[in-house]
């Protein structure tokens, strides 16, 4: 037995997130599907988290164990000839078989997008968050640097979901427009968050918080906010579709 690590992209617009469900299309059911036609083996796929409905992945990390003889290279090369075109796998390697993707992990970095241009493009509303208002992205970029450090982020995570606790570091935040793409991709506002862990929907209540502030023009709520430990206080839940997990850390290098 071998257990191969995966690094993959996907655009989650037409899918109901990461984790298998019956009757709905998901990124792990698909993936093990084709692996069953590559190995002809059932075999269960982990992630390093559960993505909703409508995420985006720009590097998702993902890890299964085989009796295969087939080498990381060649499932690389089987996966990407089988799977939809709104899956890639990046990488292919050869891990330890303690390697897991939720519990090696250290860290990650999510991104979030939003349209307030107007008119909207049409090319933006799988992958943004069209928001009908113009905002304030520097009232946005100093309410973001309150969250840097160490906190109960409770005032952003969405019941429910079991953790040993709702304390985190994030240790970088960005606010920024990025530059548009002629007529096509217009400037698109784009927030970044890294941190060694995340509540459930904590980058997406976030966004949403972000965007609240940035119309209210009060930046400093932002340390009242996280003060508080209540949901309720903050801003709405941003919509999945303008969410991508950017990256996943690891304490070291996986054997090759």
């Amino acid at each position: 037995m071998k257990r191969i690590k995966l690094e993959l992209s996907y655009d989650g617009t037409n899918y109901s997130g990461w984790q298998r469900q019956v009757d709905v299309p998901t990124i792990q059911q698909t993936l093990e599907t084709v692996l069953h036609r590559v190995t002809r083996e059932k075999i269960s796929v982990t992630g390093s988290g559960r993505t909703d409905a409508g995420v985006h992945a720009v590097k998702q990390v993902a890890a299964f164990t085989t009796a295969s003889h087939l080498t990381p290279a060649v499932f690389q090369r089987a996966l990407n000839g089988f799977l939809p075109s709104d899956i890639r796998i990046n990488a292919a390697c050869e891990v330890p078989m303690d390697f897991h993707p939720i519990r090696s992990a250290i860290g990650k970095r999510y991104r979030y997008l939003i349209d307030d241009n107007r008119p909207f493009s049409p090319f933006t509303r799988n992958h943004c968050w069209v928001f009908r208002t113009p905002l304030n992205v520097e009232t946005m970029r100093l309410a973001a640097q309150s969250l840097l450090g160490e906190h109960d982020f409770s005032s952003f995570e969405t019941q429910g979901s079991p953790r040993q606790t709702p304390i985190r570091v994030v240790s970088d935040v960005l606010v920024e427009r990025l530059e548009g793409v002629g007529s096509t991709i217009p400037p698109l506002i784009c927030i970044e968050v890294e941190a060694n862990g995340f509540l459930y929907n904590m980058m997406r209540a976030i966004c949403g918080t972000l965007v609240k502030l940035s119309v209210e023009n009060q930046p400093e709520r932002m340390r009242e906010i996280l003060a508080a430990v209540d949901r309720s206080v903050a801003g709405p839940t941003a919509p999945p579709q303008g969410l991508y997990l950017l990256d996943v850390f690891y304490p070291t290098e996986p054997l090759e």
